[in-house]
């Protein structure tokens, strides 16, 4: 459902209008916010309508009926962007937070058979049903701290009936919530157990991912990206090379897990099969960085799962140095990091990724759309984008990160309907 909405005099609206509009923004680029003093926002049926000072808002620009949300004193902001989340999954893994806070890291979870094969048990035993009410949930709280669109990936299946389950399911929350949601075939996750133990298992599962998973994704519409986790106890790059050709083929852009466990390659894939976004990146150097940027690769960093994890942050102040792009996502998962809170990871993209307040900004919003190819219709306060918006109980984006986790979002608007307060 869609609304009209009549945000009234805001102290400041960052409107992220200002910079590159067709492209995502790199460098000094990702710093200008745009900020507009005393504006205000009219949403006329889901969509930004008119946008600026309130001295100029006129009785005609303002829909009959439209509701009217006082924003004196407080600061408004496009709506999040999410542009790296697991959200579809079944169950928990609960049970390993004691693992790890002892000291078990991922790659030793991983091998004595939790961490993903885990979630793929559970998953796999989940109806469809059960799947898109534990997901409703996810979402639901993801929207109520100010996220809007989400990317969602598969990779909890491992086998071809699951991973399309799991990507119907997301397109169902996109159905019944009117969240706009990006889908990935993340079928090459993990190899699934009953590969792990024969010899020709790794080379029977790619050629499952290829030859059906990835063709059956593509036909039946459910896929808009395909991914890949290129690492250390993933997928190699020889591996991640054959899925990436099949899916190049198949006509769906590339997204990567990439140099998150070394430089294991993940990285220079990226940028050589042009990459809409690769993330992780933990461990880059000069070259790698340049790399990404030349191919036009957005680095999409996740300090949730860092943080989770114990692990060193991406140098993301490298990153916007070398003139690489940077999104920041909560790599919402069940394991390594179930953070849904875009607004405190972007927090956390300061502390430990070493951004700006307005470069993090900038990365949960036009920039996180654009590796998604949203940024034609969000990821700014402009005449003629979604009517997605959050208002702040201040007027300073920078208390965000000054006072992060603290519950400053006061409003959230999706499609210019209230649906937080």
């Amino acid at each position: 459902m869609t609304g009209d909405l009549l945000l009234r005099a805001a102290a400041r609206v960052y409107t992220l209008a200002d910079g590159p509009k067709d492209r995502p923004r790199a460098g000094a680029e990702m710093a200008a916010l745009g900020v507009r003093e005393g504006w205000s926002v009219v949403v006329r049926g889901g969509t930004i309508a008119w946008a600026g000072p309130d001295a100029e808002l006129t009785a005609d620009k303002v829909p009959a009926g439209a509701a009217e949300l006082d924003c004196r004193g407080r600061a408004l902001l496009p709506g999040l962007v999410d542009s790296h989340t697991h959200l579809v999954w079944g169950g928990d893994r609960k049970d390993e937070l004691e693992m790890r806070l002892a000291g078990a890291d991922y790659e030793a979870i991983f091998a004595a058979g939790g961490g993903i094969l885990s979630s793929v048990r559970k998953t796999r035993e989940r109806d469809d049903a059960a799947l898109l009410s534990e997901s409703m949930a996810r979402l639901g709280r993801m929207l109520r701290a100010g996220t809007t669109a989400v990317e969602i990936k598969s990779g909890y299946g491992l086998d071809l009936d699951t991973e399309l389950r799991q990507l119907r399911v997301a397109r169902r929350l996109a159905e019944e919530t009117g969240v706009r949601v990006v889908t990935t075939c993340l079928a090459a996750h993990a190899l699934p157990a009953e590969l792990r133990d024969r010899p020709e298992g790794r080379q029977e599962f790619v050629r499952r991912v290829c030859d059906e998973v990835l063709p059956a994704a593509a036909a039946a519409g459910l896929a808009d990206f395909c991914d890949v986790f290129c690492d250390r106890g993933a997928f190699t790059p020889e591996e991640t090379r054959q899925i990436l050709v099949r899916a190049r083929a198949l006509g769906l852009p590339i997204r990567l897990h990439a140099n998150e466990f070394g430089h294991t390659g993940g990285a220079l894939l990226a940028a050589e099969f042009g990459a809409r976004s690769a993330d992780h990146l933990l461990h880059l150097d000069d070259g790698e960085r340049a790399a990404l940027r030349d191919a036009g690769v957005v680095a999409t960093l996740l300090p949730g799962t860092s943080l989770v994890l114990g692990k060193g942050f991406a140098d993301g102040r490298a990153l916007v140095k070398a003139g690489v792009p940077v999104a920041v996502a909560t790599d919402c998962n069940p394991g390594s990091c179930a953070l849904e809170s875009l607004s405190m990871v972007l927090a956390l993209a300061c502390y430990g990724n070493r951004l700006s307040p307005a470069e993090a900004l900038t990365a949960t919003t036009h920039n996180a759309a654009a590796s998604l190819g949203l940024h034609g219709e969000r990821g700014r306060v402009e005449v003629g984008l979604a009517g997605d918006l959050v208002l702040l109980a201040t007027d300073d984006v920078r208390d965000l990160v000054y006072h992060a986790g603290s519950p400053l979002i006061d409003a959230v608007v999706h499609a210019g309907r209230l649906v937080a307060r």
